[in-house]
């Protein structure tokens, strides 16, 4: 997997190795607030998407690893392991005699049907978590993690089934997994929530609410999902019978929802939350030193269009409107921001007024229309930009185009972009990832808001496949720039900070990897 130099990120990581040892010890901490800008939709791991479901999920579950402070896995459930010579055959060996943490909910759920569960975690819970991420009818967002498994592509593609895949149960504590091809990246995959146990006799009991609420799942991690108050907060608990391979410190860690990025770095500022995520920039100077942060430009604010829209699916029209935006040196000139590292030439349509007018003018013949309005939807952080976007229109297009901007706050604006009421936006596309492709992901059918679908496209993503070399990733960068799919416009930054006197709390590798297990305060 192509990546960006992971010593820049991780020197940005350390946050708990600076303060290890400060307070010592405790046996039970105080309970820890971290701020989130959307609620969960699922607790389940094997289908979570959200930043913030994968970061539930890596502190309620033990995966066969987990990553540690420095963003490599170190051994979890897995109490040992082997590797054939030749790189393929990985053998595991679980730990032994641990259960999944049985809530008062679940209990009650289980009461209520009349059953009772063993909930010993074996190699067959692993397994059935792996083989259910593969299974295309899961439809698993990180499924490419373990598509390096023998055969995981076909079942994936539902050309084979599911027992030719190279997963295997040779004991009730032994898993063994063999590979099509060397990866270097496997450990990490065992460490995501892809690859997190699932018991299957649980699985078939919640009928097809598996992870839905906190009486559909059960968990073998430091923490269990406790409560879940719909709207507005997460509370994940400490496991009292938890025989895992790390010590849990903090008492719950509560997940609190929160969209004004100012209102979470103030609350950060004060105390009250002592993790959160934001982008106010204002926000970020002021803090100064006040809380502890980490800076990772991971986001392109970028022109958008509805495709949905079927105007806007005009190759000429997208192609006018992009040649005829003037903002001389204010933006990006690549999707992906310089902050991943990625050289290279990336071609891209460029201003160019009677180019513009021009491909308007065919843009009008081909829809069989006289005149236009369009419509940029943006927050009023962007609102100056938009203007000038419309300004820019109105001076070179020189055809009968009405521009027009409307300004949304944060929650309208992610409202309307979700629901389709948009012409084009200013947009942020944000990656969770530390890998420069996932930007390009987001293109991929069914993988965006904006309606974008191409079998092209489709098919350049594929073969950046596992190996998103440079030349690859500018050639698909190209394609939508020149395509007028997407025009950049600038990055911003995100960032994640702790709150001074709270320690102990880390993140690797990305956004959804927060471990809370040794936070304290």
């Amino acid at each position: 997997m192509f990546k960006k130099i992971i010593s820049i990120l991780m020197a940005f990581v350390l946050i708990s190795t600076c303060f290890s040892g400060c307070k010592g010890d405790k046996e039970t901490g105080e309970a820890l607030a971290c701020a989130i800008s959307q609620m969960p939709t699922t607790f389940d791991p094997q289908i979570a998407s959200s930043t913030v479901e994968k970061m539930i999920s890596v502190n309620i579950f033990d995966g066969l690893f987990k990553l540690d402070e420095n963003g490599e896995p170190q051994k979890c459930a897995a109490v040992d392991y082997s590797v054939s010579a030749d790189g393929l055959v990985y053998t595991f060996q679980i730990q032994k005699d641990t259960y999944y943490y049985l809530s008062s909910a679940v209990k009650n759920f289980l009461e209520d049907k009349n059953v009772t569960i063993e909930a010993k975690v074996t190699a067959e819970d692993f397994a059935f978590g792996i083989i259910r991420s593969i299974l295309p009818e899961t439809n698993s967002e990180d499924f490419e993690l373990l598509s390096v498994i023998q055969n995981a592509n076909a079942v994936h593609n539902g050309t084979m089934g599911a027992d030719s895949l190279g997963v295997r149960v040779t004991g009730e504590y032994t898993l063994e997994i063999t590979l099509e091809k060397p990866s270097d990246d496997f450990l990490y995959a065992l460490s995501q929530p892809v690859s997190y146990p699932c018991d299957k006799e649980f699985f078939d009991l919640t009928g097809g609410r598996y992870g839905l609420a906190s009486k559909y799942i059960i968990t073998n991690g430091g923490f269990y999902l406790s409560n879940v108050s719909e709207e507005k907060s997460v509370r994940i608990a400490m496991n009292s019978e938890y025989k895992g391979s790390h010590k849990v410190i903090p008492s719950a860690v509560g997940f609190y929802l929160n969209t004004d990025s100012v209102n979470v770095a103030d609350k950060l500022d004060k105390g009250d939350y002592d993790v959160g995520f934001f982008t106010d920039e204002d926000a970020i100077d002021e803090l100064g030193r006040r809380v502890q942060k980490n800076v990772l430009e991971n986001i392109s604010c970028s022109l958008i269009f509805n495709m949905k829209k079927e105007s806007l699916q005009n190759l000429s029209l997208r192609t006018g409107l992009v040649a005829g935006i003037n903002l001389a040196d204010e933006t990006m000139q690549t999707l992906v921001p310089s902050y991943f590292g990625v050289d290279g030439t990336v071609e891209r349509i460029s201003f160019n007024a009677d180019n513009a007018h021009n491909t308007m003018i065919k843009a009008f013949e081909e829809l069989k229309i006289k005149n236009l309005s369009i419509d940029i939807l943006c927050t009023e952080k962007y609102e100056k930009m938009a203007k000038n976007i419309v300004n820019s229109w109105q001076s070179s297009i020189g055809v009968e185009l009405n521009g027009t901007v409307t300004v949304a706050d944060e929650k309208d604006f992610n409202k309307k972009i979700n629901s389709g009421e948009f012409e084009l936006a200013i947009y942020p596309i944000t990656v969770d990832s530390d890998e420069a492709s996932d930007f390009l992901k987001v293109f991929t059918t069914g993988e965006n808001v904006f309606g974008y679908s191409s079998d092209e496209y489709n098919r350049i993503w594929n073969d950046l496949g596992n190996n998103p070399t440079n030349d690859k990733i500018n050639y698909a960068q190209s394609y939508l720039l020149k395509n007028a799919v997407v025009l950049p416009l600038v990055s911003e930054d995100t960032v994640f900070a702790v709150a001074k006197g709270t320690t102990g709390i880390y993140f690797c590798d990305n956004r959804a990897n927060v471990y809370f297990y040794k936070g304290q305060k």
